[in-house]
């Protein structure tokens, strides 16, 4: 798509209720500013019938309500963005962003928005990230320190290393990343409906079930021009016990 354009504004996705995590999410992140908006994601609790009646989830699907809920709200904005023309990007409320976020997505987007369908801008800390180099030919499998990770976020805000992109293999979590029309109508007409299946996760050695939309859209970067950004612009603390995916609210 050449005459794709980049959408400023990063769409925040969290539950309508959710205030005091919204409030969170704005101290964490005082330079985004006016540069996010937040937009209401499905609550998988209230809506578990409307879900399983829109035929988009197979009925012994073991997602949780919160992660029903993830999937829903991913497959409302990618079916708004595959009708658009705009690359966007997605966050989750508890994602912290380096402050020079939108400085390097603006610079990267200049060189490369019409040779990207998806970005990773961020991933979970406690599980891998699997990259491609020379075309995707040749992989690497990264691991992380979670709890160092916690401790450092004063120095993850003040770090400036330079960031580079390599091809996307598998990573878990969906902190935050951007995507383009061509890719979330690429991903629609893959990942749905959601099926009960196991699916190959090479990092880890092992297969996973579905339980999360997350692995199911694992199956497809290697066949887009998708990339992971190294180090990472965003993190997450990754609270399971906080977590509306991990849990039921």
């Amino acid at each position: 798509m050449d005459n794709v354009r980049v959408k400023s504004k990063i769409k925040v996705t969290s539950l309508a209720n959710a205030s005091i995590r919204r409030s969170i999410f704005e101290e964490r992140n005082p330079r985004l500013e006016f540069e996010f908006e937040f937009v209401d994601a499905v609550d998988g609790r209230e809506s578990a019938h409307d879900l399983l009646a829109s035929e988009l989830f197979d009925a012994s699907l073991p997602y949780t309500p919160g992660a029903r809920g993830v999937a829903m709200t991913t497959y409302r904005l990618w079916t708004e963005i595959a009708q658009g023309d705009e690359i966007v990007t997605i966050a989750e409320d508890d994602a912290i962003f380096r402050p020079d976020f939108h400085e390097i997505r603006e610079s990267i987007f200049r060189q490369y928005k019409n040779y990207v369908d998806f970005i990773a801008w961020g991933y979970n800390f406690d599980s891998v990230v699997r990259m491609g180099f020379f075309g995707g030919n040749v992989q690497c499998c990264t691991v992380f320190d979670q709890d160092a990770m916690r401790h450092s976020i004063d120095h993850f805000l003040a770090d400036r290393e330079p960031v580079n992109l390599f091809r996307l293999m598998e990573f878990y979590g969906l902190c935050a990343y951007s995507i383009s029309p061509v890719g979330a109508k690429f991903l629609l007409e893959r990942c749905f409906p959601l099926k009960n299946e196991n699916y190959p996760a090479p990092g880890l050695g092992r297969t996973l079930q579905n339980y999360g939309i997350d692995i199911v859209m694992n199956q497809y970067y290697h066949e887009m021009l998708s990339y992971v950004s190294f180090p990472p612009l965003a993190i997450s603390r990754n609270e399971h016990e906080s977590s509306s995916v991990q849990t039921n609210g």
